[in-house]
Formats: structure tokens, C-alpha cells, sequence
């Protein structure tokens, strides 16, 4: 049996800390943050294949992901899944799948972790994980009732012997082990189909939104405690005019929101515990005791005493010593006031918690790893290697998508001005909140004055390197971060595997590895770090650049309209306003394409998002020439418009909220223009981590809106129902700067797309399908490539720009050749999306002519 423990996210801004335990073919998640399944399908990491999901704490980057892992399972497979975290992990849980997430054929049991509610997690191979809960009150809980689980390693021992006892299967020991009253661990004996005690099935009593799609759903929402406390009725009328701006204040405290901060602030952390390695049977030794072969053996082997012919022959007789099992610790603190604490409750349970420890994962903010208590208790600690989990202080050493960023990397060669690639560039501060509540506005305003004069154009600082990019702002750089052990990632350096016994002893700085990499724990004799799957590269390279070099000098005259534009737009810099393209396919994100995510850039400081899948605030990350670009883009966005109620068009929007609010803590909110299915979920995301007054508007038919950009211009948002789901609208934006743009978002053909878009200046229309998949556009209520040409020729615009392409067509979508000469003119017109693109409103009749040899170039190359 092999356990290792790999790690998987690492960065805010890319995948938040989390981790993957491997037991026995099994998988359970430490934390689910942002782009976890992204990660997870790219690299081929059997995302059906998880079991468990433990939660360190409830925060926006620890469930961000969990959404999206939950839907794709649920769309891949009818397994069951165990959730474990601390409150409100069921409450979150719940609001979710009874409103937009709907799950049809996955099982999930909800552990909600509380002081009265604590208990081992026993997985495959007798692997055991004890949660430890911290709470508000500043101590640790983990069942005082009873010492039994923490004082004595003998009753993990025990209690495997007696499970084996009993029974050899995996799930006869899951469904057999609780806790009673007293705290005892016992046994009780329940059917597959019952549950009793700690495990009740109740039904979700949850407020009923309407939704226009209904689902057969044999899922059951399992709660395993007895947390009687009901989704709370929101007070405000669901059917309030949905013209008026919904208003949250929680500037008032009063019991239940004290409650709800003392939950907010529990985190957990987890000790992992390897089986004992069976010592060697000699059987030479069983021979001289005259032992006959077959069961004995087995018993002898298995630990048990056996008597023959009266004498009493003991296993230390004829095997080894046992070697007892390797341990682990994750830690992840949520406040420093959890220090002192933990590590007083580690020194009185030294035996428990130290005795044949590994590795501690650290997967807490800067803020916990730089505490001089903490620093110096954790890393004094012999023979024990302290895994620093959590690298978001510092900029991207790698990218964790090699597909998209290949080719991205392909892209930017032939157009770099339009296909972006990130530029490495240090966070100016800490990113953790209570540093940045240091930092006013103001402030930090401040130092983007003189960054760039002209707001005429995208803020574009090209910095020569890495050393000049981190010298941009002394004055807010965090010169005190923690010295790291940078292992030697050269692709020179043959060494892949660290070997557990090399360099034993006290290490003085936290150990850094880069995601992938494997903390083997279990068979002994293997224990080690394993590097060899570890990513290394920025910018990797997937495809054949000598191949794609060739072919651009053989057919110069091909790439000569590319050529022309490029140096038509480095003579006229690059110019506002523009589109961010972030997420051009639809569904879950593929390899090459994240899911629905477009920003429009009307000027410096005025921005609006047109939907937002999870993962587009890391794409735009990775397009940011600098931390200054980046955060200003965050700053900029003034409106949100998300088109209806689909996981891959809103989910990532929470955690650019979370993060905006962390980098600018006093910034007024944006308008948010939402669907009314989403209202209790986006509610009760702000009760939870955000805690400000939402600008909030339902969308509904013929809803315009007008938006004061400066005191000459005005903006007109028009909003239009379309025909996907109820509730789905496209938008039509108005403004002395940009013309006309609609944005047709996910739909059928629809009259409503032909009235506003008429004469306008964009359409970005859907195109999932082509044309040859007709019926299952229309059983989906999607359009094909044609079609939506087809829709650019009624409404005569200017622009079309196609985009949310199924997954089915990775690079590039494939277009079929019309004969109809009016079809063929609008190909001239038309530019297709890809990931990381920016176009510039004033060159979109230049691009399709160069979009149309770059797909010719994709289709001949790949």
C-alpha cells in the first residue's frame, strides 16, 4: 500500500493552498480552492476518484473550487463523497445545491466539524486522520470528555486490530466507527441504507427559488450531525422591484452575527497517521519452533498469539518488531491569536503529535509563517521538515495550465500585443487582510501617480526583468519574508528525489517545493521526496516552436497582414478602449479554454465584467504586465453583469470580490447585475466574508440603466432576455467611447439579439457548436458557428466576435466552409476568442483578416 501526500495549490492568485492524501487508489482534498478541478483534469489526476474533502477552514480560498469539483464529479459519476470542515461548511453546502449548483446523481455526507461533534477519519489501510478544531475561544477542542484519540497511540492500535478484525472492507470500518456519549470509540451496527445517530438523513428545508429547468435528482444531501439550525429566511421579499438597488448593511452586531464571527473564525488542523509497517516473518525461526505452515503463519504474521501442542508462541517469537506508521501535520491558522495555543497544545502532547512525525504542511498566511513564536518553535523542531504550502507573497516561478500557456506562448510570438503572457512581479504587500487595512487608498493611489499620464491607454508597465519589476515600489515591499530552501529545479540537475534520511536534523528555514511534488509516507522504506512530476517551467512549451518558426518564414507572404498589423499597432501604442478576453469556452475548463470571462475596458478607471467563471481572476492575473496592471484592473471594474445562473458564467465573481475587498478594503462597491436565482447565494457570501453594502440590481427584460463615467459621458446598459434558461439575458452597452457592443450571452437565436443588436458596432455572440452538431444546439438551446454568422448578417454589425466554444474544439473551433457568398463576406468580419486575448476596439477591422490565417495556421501545425 502506497501513501504520499502531494501538493497541489500553492498561490492566492493561481490555486490557493491545498493538498491531495493518495491512499490505497484513493483520493482525499485537503481545501478546494479556485481552479482545483482545472488543475486536477489537466495533469490527469482522477478527479472521480476522491473520496474525502477535509476543509482547514471556511474562507473564499479554501471552498472556491468546490462548487465546480462538485458539478463536474457530479456530471462524471454517481460515487459518494464525504465533506468534513467546520461551521457553516453544511449551510454553504446547502444554499448552493438547493438554488443554482443542482447535483443529480452524487452522494454527499456532510461532516460539520464542532465540539460536540468530533471523531476520527478512517480511510483505506487503516490510515487515520484526527481533526483538531480551534475555535473562537481560543481553545483547542477535540472531544474533552475523553483523552482517547490524542493521549495514546496504543488505542489507534487497538482499535485497527479490533476493525480487522471484524472486518477486512473499507467500508464495514467507516460505517462502524463513532463516538458515544462518553466519548468511548465503539462500534455500531447500521445498514448501508440507515443511518442513526451522528449520521441523520434529514430533508433541506431551504427557501424555494423558481428555475425554468426542473431536475430528476436522486442525490441526498447526508448531514452527519445534529445541527438543527435551519437556512435562515432572508427578511427581504424575493419579489421586491427588482429595478431598486438591494442594500446589505451589517454595520449593526447583534447575537446571531456575533455567532456567526466566532464561526467564522474555527479552523482545523489535521494529523495523518500511517498504519504500522508488519515486521519480517522468519520463517526459519517458525521451523525451529516447529510451526506448521498455513494458518499459523498467517495468525503469527497478522500479530496474533497462537498455541501449539500447549505451548504459547507470541509473534515476536518469529517476526521483526513492528515499525509504527509515519504522521503528518497540516496547519493552517486563520488568526495569530491561534499560536500560542497550538503550540501548547502540541508541547503537552508531544508524544501524540511529535512521536514519528514527518512533515508539518504549513499552509497558513505570511502573517502566521513570519511570527517569531511560530518561526521559532516550528523550526527548531528536529528531524521534522516544515513544508511552507503557502507562497503568495511572491510572484508565479510557474504556470500551473501548460496547455493554454503553450499555447498562449505560440500566440504571443505572432501578435504579442494582443495575446498576453504574465510578466513575474512580487505582490507590492503582503496579501493577507490585516496588512492591507493598513494600506488606505489613498495610499496606495498614491503610488500609481506618474505610472502612466495618458488614460487614453491601458496601463502597460514593461519592466526589463524580474529585478527592475520588484523595484517598482520599495516603499510597500515586504523585506522581512521568510528565507526558503529553494530546492535546484534545473532541468540539468538529474537529482529528482530527496531522500528522507539525507540531511535529518534541525532546518532553519521553512522547505519550499513547487506544486506536484510528493511527500511519500507510507511503505516505510520508500519515504521520501519525490520531485519528479514537479512543474518547473513559467512558460512551458508543448508544441514545436522550430515547426511553427518554419512555417511563418515559408509562407512570409501569408503572415504579411499579421506582420502589417503588429507594427501598425506598436506605431500607435495600445489603445482604450478594449475587451479582455479571459474564459472563451463554456462548461468546465478545458486544457486550452477556462470558462466564460470577458472584461471591457472603456477607460483606465472604468471597467465592466460580462460574466465571470471560476479562474478569471487568475487569467487576469496572468495577462498583467505588473502587480501595478493587475490591481489597477481590479480597481477599474465599476459594473458586473452576469448573465444567468450557470455555474461557469458567475462562480469566479465571489472571489474577485474577496480579493478586491482584501486589496482595497475602503473602495466602493460595484453595481452587480445578477439573476434573482442567485440572490440567497450571493447574500449569504456576503454575510460571510465580505461584510459590506452590495449595489445590487435583478436582471430582468427591458431593464436600462445609465452609468455616469465623467461629466461628458454617459454609459446605457440595456438589458434583453434571450433563450437559454429563465432568467438568461444578454446586455447592449451604449457610450461616446465604445459605439454600440452587445453581448448576446448564452442563447438560442432569438428576436431579442437581432432588435438590440441592429447596426451596432460588436457583437460577441455564443457559437458553442458547429454546424453539424444543429440538433444538440438546439436541444441545449446554444447556436452554431453559422448561426450565429447568420445573426451578424441580419443585424448588419460591424464586428463579430464568437466566442463560449464547446470543449470539444480545444485550440481552435472548426469552421465549415460556406457557399454562400454573404456567409463568406461575414467571415471577414468575424474574429474568433481565445484565452488571454486583448482587442482593441479602434484595430477590430484589422484582426479578422489576421484571426483568419492564425486558425488556418493552428489547423495546418496541430
Amino acid at each position: 500500500m502506497e501513501v504520499y501526500i502531494q501538493m497541489i495549490g500553492w498561490h492566492k492568485l493561481a490555486i490557493p493552498s491545498s493538498l491531495r492524501l493518495f491512499v490505497n487508489g484513493e483520493f482525499t482534498l485537503i481545501n478546494c480552492g479556485e481552479n482545483n478541478q482545472r488543475f486536477l483534469n489537466e495533469h490527469k489526476m482522477h478527479i472521480a476518484r476522491i473520496k474525502n474533502i477535509c476543509f482547514t477552514k471556511i474562507s473564499p480560498e479554501t471552498i472556491g473550487g468546490l462548487i465546480g469539483l462538485l458539478l463536474t464529479i457530479d456530471n462524471i459519476s454517481d460515487n459518494a463523497i464525504s465533506i468534513y470542515g467546520p461551521k457553516p461548511i453544511e449551510r454553504i453546502i446547502n444554499n448552493f445545491t438547493s438554488s443554482f449548483a443542482k447535483i443529480k446523481n452524487l452522494k454527499i455526507t456532510i461532516h460539520e466539524i464542532s465540539d460536540n461533534n468530533i471523531f476520527p477519519i478512517i480511510l483505506k489501510g487503516n490510515v487515520i486522520i484526527t481533526p483538531i478544531l480551534l475555535n473562537k475561544k481560543n481553545v483547542i477542542t477535540t472531544n474533552h470528555e475523553t483523552d482517547t484519540i490524542q493521549n495514546s497511540e496504543q488505542t489507534v492500535l487497538d482499535k485497527r486490530k479490533k476493525m480487522n478484525e471484524v472486518s477486512n472492507t473499507h467500508d464495514n470500518e467507516l460505517n462502524n466507527l463513532y463516538k458515544n456519549k462518553n466519548g468511548e470509540i465503539g462500534e455500531k451496527k447500521i445498514s448501508k441504507e440507515t443511518n442513526s445517530n451522528y449520521l441523520k438523513k434529514r430533508k433541506l428545508n431551504v427557501p424555494e427559488i423558481e428555475h425554468e429547468e426542473t431536475y430528476e435528482s436522486k442525490t441526498e444531501i447526508v448531514n452527519d450531525n445534529s445541527w438543527n439550525g435551519q437556512i435562515e429566511k432572508y427578511k427581504e421579499d424575493i419579489n421586491r422591484d427588482s429595478n431598486k438597488i438591494d442594500n446589505t448593511n451589517n454595520n449593526i452586531m447583534n447575537s446571531t452575527e456575533i455567532e456567526k464571527n466566532c464561526s467564522m473564525k474555527q479552523c482545523i488542523f489535521y494529523l495523518i497517521e500511517c498504519p504500522q509497517t508488519i515486521g519480517k516473518f522468519h520463517v526459519e525461526k517458525a521451523q525451529k519452533l516447529n510451526i506448521p505452515p498455513g494458518k499459523y503463519y498467517g495468525m503469527l504474521k497478522s500479530g496474533k498469539i497462537v498455541t501449539i501442542n500447549n505451548k504459547i508462541i507470541n509473534p515476536e517469537d518469529v517476526c521483526d518488531k513492528n515499525i509504527d506508521g509515519k504522521k503528518s501535520l497540516i496547519i493552517d491558522l486563520s488568526d495569530t491569536e491561534y499560536i500560542d495555543y497550538v503550540i501548547g497544545e502540541i508541547k503537552n502532547k508531544e508524544h501524540f503529535y511529535l512521536n514519528n512525525l514527518e512533515y508539518i504542511f504549513h499552509l497558513s498566511d505570511e502573517k502566521i509563517l513570519s511570527n517569531k513564536a511560530y518561526k521559532d518553535y516550528f523550526l527548531k523542531l528536529k528531524n521534522i521538515k516544515n513544508i511552507k504550502c503557502n507562497q503568495s507573497n511572491s510572484s508565479l516561478k510557474i504556470c500551473p495550465f501548460i496547455s493554454s500557456s503553450s499555447l498562449t506562448n505560440i500566440l504571443s510570438k505572432l501578435m504579442p500585443n494582443i495575446f498576453l503572457k504574465y510578466k513575474p512581479d512580487d505582490p507590492i504587500y503582503e496579501l493577507s487582510p490585516k496588512t492591507l487595512n493598513n494600506y488606505s487608498d489613498e495610499k496606495f493611489s498614491n503610488s500609481f501617480k506618474n505610472t502612466n499620464n495618458d488614460s487614453n491607454y491601458i496601463l502597460n508597465v514593461n519592466f526589463k526583468n524580474e529585478k527592475e519589476c520588484k523595484n517598482a515600489d520599495n516603499s510597500f515591499m515586504n523585506e522581512n519574508r521568510i528565507a526558503s530552501f529553494e530546492e535546484n529545479t534545473n532541468k540539468n540537475n538529474n537529482k529528482k528525489v530527496i531522500n528522507s534520511n539525507e540531511n535529518k536534523g534541525e532546518y532553519t528555514s521553512y522547505l519550499s517545493y513547487n506544486t506536484l511534488t510528493k511527500f511519500v509516507l507510507h511503505p516505510f522504506h520508500k519515504i521520501n521526496i519525490c520531485t519528479d512530476e514537479m512543474l518547473t517551467d513559467l512558460y512551458p512549451s508543448t508544441f514545436n516552436f522550430s515547426k511553427i518558426s518554419n512555417f511563418t518564414h515559408e509562407n512570409d507572404n501569408l503572415m504579411k497582414p499579421i506582420w502589417d498589423f503588429n507594427k501598425k499597432l506598436n506605431d500607435n501604442a495600445t489603445m482604450l478602449p478594449s475587451f479582455y478576453f479571459l474564459g472563451t469556452g463554456c462548461s468546465i475548463p478545458s486544457a486550452f479554454r477556462n470558462v466564460s470571462g470577458i472584461i471591457l475596458n472603456i477607460q483606465k478607471d472604468f471597467s465592466i465584467i460580462l460574466d465571470f467563471g471560476e479562474g478569471s481572476l487568475y487569467q487576469l492575473y496572468w495577462i498583467s504586465k505588473s502587480w501595478i496592471q493587475f490591481t489597477e484592473s481590479i480597481k477599474s471594474i465599476k459594473v458586473i453583469f452576469i448573465s444567468h445562473a450557470h455555474a461557469d458564467h458567475h462562480v469566479g465573481i465571489y472571489y474577485f470580490l474577496y480579493i478586491r475587498k482584501m486589496i482595497f478594503p475602503h473602495l466602493d462597491p460595484p453595481l452587480i447585475l445578477i439573476p434573482k436565482t442567485l440572490k440567497n447565494w450571493m447574500n449569504l457570501f456576503n454575510e460571510l466574508f465580505l461584510d459590506i453594502e452590495m449595489r445590487i440590481i435583478y436582471n430582468e427584460n427591458d431593464l436600462e440603466i445609465k452609468e455616469i463615467i465623467s461629466e461628458d459621458n454617459l454609459l446605457t446598459l440595456h438589458l434583453f432576455k434571450v433563450n437559454h434558461i429563465k432568467e438568461s439575458y444578454g446586455i447592449k452597452i451604449e457610450g461616446k467611447d465604445i459605439g454600440s457592443i452587445v453581448y448576446s450571452a448564452d442563447t438560442r437565436p432569438c428576436d431579442n439579439v437581432k432588435k438590440f443588436a441592429k447596426d451596432c458596432n460588436i457583437l460577441i455572440h455564443e457559437a458553442t457548436f458547429d454546424d453539424e452538431l444543429l440538433v444538440e444546439a438546439i436541444n441545449k438551446k446554444h447556436s452554431t458557428i453559422h448561426e450565429a454568422m447568420q445573426i451578424s448578417l441580419d443585424v448588419n454589425c460591424k464586428t463579430l466576435i464568437l466566442t463560449h466554444f464547446s470543449q470539444r474544439y480545444p485550440k481552435a473551433p472548426i469552421l465549415n466552409k460556406s457557399s454562400s457568398a454573404e456567409i463568406n463576406e461575414i467571415m471577414n468580419k468575424t474574429i474568433y476568442s481565445f484565452d488571454y486575448m486583448c482587442i482593441p476596439l479602434n484595430l477590430t477591422k484589422d484582426l479578422p483578416a489576421c484571426f483568419n490565417i492564425l486558425l488556418n495556421l493552428l489547423e495546418k501545425l496541430f
